[in-house]
Formats: structure tokens, C-alpha cells, sequence
């Protein structure tokens, strides 16, 4: 993979007693499992930790009920996946089973003929999964009209994770509003706590912020037309006022020092060690809370996002099937692909379940039951944004635009916003200027 970094599914590990490392993001995760062959039955995946563990135990009670048909699982670090999971596409080996972030890789991997149609199997199987049938679930696994994957987890980062004790010893109330972010670091400042524990270096954490400021500035519809360009630009006014936004709370203090040299490891450590009152990340840093080796001495809680508007707030969320699984079109081993889709669709089989205890949110069916309180709230709260009339879930962005466009000036641009390394229009101007660019060719 190049120098850019993805997004982390993953929890932490605790090295060296007080050394926090992000498995999947950051740090190489070792491999379990060989490259599979024609013959081999494989399934490569990104979880790691609990995630990992869920799966090894999924795959496990598989080939106990079908002995003549033995699955080997691969974990694949989230920063090697792409290049491991595109060279195993490309060449004569690939995996029977794939698991994968959907979007912008489902159409590029159905592109270039390397994912299966499963659009019959999806069909007499959609009622297995919540939601299966809504447009979000296509958006990360229909192209064309045909079905190519199947949803796993969805992930939201519409929340504020809190360390209560902090906020009592301050007398600090969650915060509901963008300025409300602003008065807690007025209160704060000079007690060596930090209000938001946020790190840059990798980049995405400081897109989240801009994202979630930008579906609130300018809707789920709008981004989608500026993802496209096709109806909006990225530097209109409301995305420029995303940006203001951002840079204005980094201005305030709200942020660490340091906030863009640092990385998401270092970010996460900040927080887990109670230097940090607030954090926002995505769901998936639940399995970091339930994991005995990096839960905190505190009981974390979550909030949601804070409104830069709180007399017209959105009911629109960040958030997405960002795991999902495909079959490679060229395994040889299609059928026993298939099989093991029927068994983790199965909610009889406890699939999904697993994963839901390991603090994913899983979207099987009955899934939910398994899901401790701050979990099923972060469900209800994807659920009922699907409930909704239209379109009201949105992907993390960098998965609805080219690399050039996501993982280059959206991460770095909204990275050095965070420290006012970078003005507002310039990142808006550059942003629409990639956009076009990769546009053309």
C-alpha cells in the first residue's frame, strides 16, 4: 500500500505494558493462514483482535459441520490490504472468500471482472440482514444494478466517546453544540487535560471532522452530487463552510498540540489513559472498550456528534457497510464460496452474533441481541437513519471518490485544518481542483 493510510477496523494490543498499538492501522499485523490455491478453501480478511478472534471461531464451527470442506482464515493488516488483497485478485491464487470495505472497491474490483454476480443468491437471502434491502446496502455492493457482496458490520462515527470522570471533576456536560466543543476547552485549558483527544498523521481522524461538519452544512444529497460532480463542487459554500468550521474549533484549543504530526495509535493512547475528556472515532473502537487488555479504568460513554446547528439538526449520519463480502470470480472454488455464505447469513448459525459480542455492529438478523447498551445504541441510531424517507446514511468520503481526490487532499488537507497549517478556501480550492483533475482522466 502507499504512503496513504486507511481507515482502522480494528482494536488495540497493549505492548510493552503502556505502548498502545493499532492492529490494522499504522502497524503490520502478522498473517495466519498461506496465499490460497484453486484448491485451497480461504478466507481473507482484515479483522484483528476480538474481530479476528470472532472470525477464527466462525470459520472453526463451519468446518465442524462441513468436514469435507476445511476454510483456513488470513488475517491481512488494514495497512497491507490493498496491495495484498489486489495482487490475489489479479493473479492466479485469489481467496475463495473476501472480505473487503465495498464502495469505491466494489466497482473497481467488478471493473475489472474479479468479484462474482451473487445478485440470485442476494435475493432469496436479503431478509437475513437488517436493513438489506436499502439503498445504503447497495451503494457498498451494487453496481449496475447487480449485487456483487454481501453487508457484515457497519460502522458510524456519529459519536463523541467520554471519559465521565473527567466531566464530572470539571463540571463539564456533553457537549451538544460545536460551541459548546469551544467552552470546554475554555475550561480546560491549563489543567493539562486535553478536551478531544484527536491525532492527525494518518489523516482520516481529521477527515471524520470535516465530514460529519459537511453532512450537516450541506446534506447527504449534496456531498453525493460533489462526489460525483455532477451538481455540486466541493469548493460551493457550504463545503467551505465545513472547513471553516474545522479550522475554527483547532483555533479554540480544542484540539492537542501537535494535532497533526501524531497518529491514530497515539490519539486512541491519549484518551484510554485519561489525558482526554472527549474522542471521536468510529464504532469499531467499541471492540478496543470490550477487550480487557486495552479497556480503560474509566466506563466510557458515548454521546452523539455535536450540532453546528442546533435549531435544524441533522438526521443524517457518516457511517457505512464498510465490511462487507465478495467472492472472487476466479477462485475455482465458487460453490464452496457460496456455502459458506449461506452458513454466516444463517442467523440459526450465530455468525453475526459473534462479532456483535466483540462490540461490532453486525447487521444479521438478531445480531442486535448480543450488542452491550452503548453498541445497540449506536444500531438504533444507523437503523433509524434508514428508516428514513431518501437517502440519509452517507460513506466515510474517501470511499465515494478516486484516491487522488479521498486519501491525498481530504486527509492531508483537512489534517493540517486541524492545526492551521492550512487556510479554508485553499483546502476547498485544491480539493475541487483534484476532483476535476481525476474527472478528466
Amino acid at each position: 500500500m502507499s504512503a496513504r493510510r486507511r481507515r482502522a477496523l480494528t482494536s488495540l494490543a497493549v505492548l510493552a505494558g503502556s505502548a498502545v498499538a493499532l492492529t490494522g492501522c499504522g502497524l503490520s499485523n502478522s498473517s495466519s493462514g498461506a496465499a490460497s490455491s484453486s484448491k485451497a478453501l480461504t478466507v481473507w480478511h482484515q479483522f484483528s483482535g476480538e474481530g479476528a478472534g470472532a472470525m477464527d471461531v466462525v470459520i472453526s464451527d463451519y468446518n465442524k459441520k462441513n468436514p469435507d470442506a476445511k476454510f483456513k482464515g488470513r488475517s491481512i493488516a488494514n495497512d497491507e490490504a490493498n496491495t495484498v488483497v489486489r495482487t490475489g485478485l489479479s493473479g492466479n491464487n485469489p481467496p475463495t472468500v473476501l472480505q473487503y470495505e465495498g464502495y469505491q472497491q466494489t466497482k473497481d474490483f467488478v471493473k475489472a471482472g474479479q468479484l462474482l454476480d451473487i445478485t440470485d443468491w442476494y435475493n432469496q437471502h436479503v431478509d437475513d440482514f437488517t436493513y438489506g434491502d436499502s439503498q445504503a446496502v447497495k451503494d457498498a455492493c451494487e453496481v449496475d444494478g447487480k449485487m456483487y457482496c454481501i453487508p457484515w458490520n457497519v460502522d458510524t462515527s456519529e459519536q463523541l466517546f467520554i471519559n465521565p470522570d473527567i466531566m464530572s471533576q470539571y463540571s463539564l456536560t456533553a457537549p451538544k453544540t460545536v460551541d459548546d466543543l469551544k467552552a470546554i476547552a475554555g475550561t480546560l485549558k491549563g489543567t493539562g487535560i486535553n478536551p478531544v483527544s484527536l491525532y492527525a498523521g494518518d489523516g482520516w481522524p481529521a477527515a471524520h471532522w470535516w465530514f460529519l461538519l459537511t453532512i450537516q452544512r450541506c446534506s447527504v444529497d449534496t456531498i453525493v452530487a460533489a462526489a460525483n460532480q455532477d451538481g455540486a463542487k466541493w469548493d460551493d459554500p457550504c463545503f467551505l463552510q465545513s472547513a471553516q468550521d474545522l479550522y475554527d474549533i483547532g483555533q479554540a484549543g480544542v484540539f492537542p498540540q501537535g494535532v497533526e504530526g501524531q497518529d491514530y495509535n497515539a490519539m486512541l493512547q491519549l484518551f484510554l489513559s485519561g489525558k482526554a475528556a472527549l474522542m471521536n472515532t468510529g464504532t469499531w473502537f467499541n471492540a478496543t472498550l470490550a477487550d480487557k487488555a486495552t479497556k480503560p479504568k474509566f466506563e466510557t460513554e458515548a454521546v452523539a456528534f455535536p450540532q453546528v446547528d442546533p435549531a435544524k439538526p441533522s438526521q443524517q449520519i457518516l457511517g457505512g457497510f464498510t465490511n462487507v463480502f465478495g467472492l472472487p470470480a476466479n477462485s475455482g472454488n465458487t460453490d464452496a464460496g457460496l456455502k459458506f455464505l449461506d452458513y454466516i447469513a444463517d442467523p440459526a448459525n450465530g455468525a453475526g452474533a459473534k462479532f456483535a459480542k466483540t462490540g461490532l455492529v453486525n447487521v444479521i438478523i438478531g445480531a442486535d441481541k448480543e450488542m452491550e447498551p452503548r453498541v445497540k445504541a449506536s444500531y438504533d441510531a444507523i437503523a433509524a437513519a434508514l428508516a428514513l424517507p431518501g437517502n440519509n446514511v452517507i460513506a466515510y468520503f474517501e470511499n465515494l471518490v478516486p484516491p487522488s481526490v479521498g486519501e491525498d487532499i481530504m486527509y492531508n488537507g483537512t489534517a493540517a485544518l486541524t492545526s492551521g497549517s492550512m487556510k479554508p478556501q485553499d483546502y476547498v480550492t485544491q480539493l475541487q481542483q483534484a476532483a476535476e483533475a481525476a474527472a478528466a482522466g
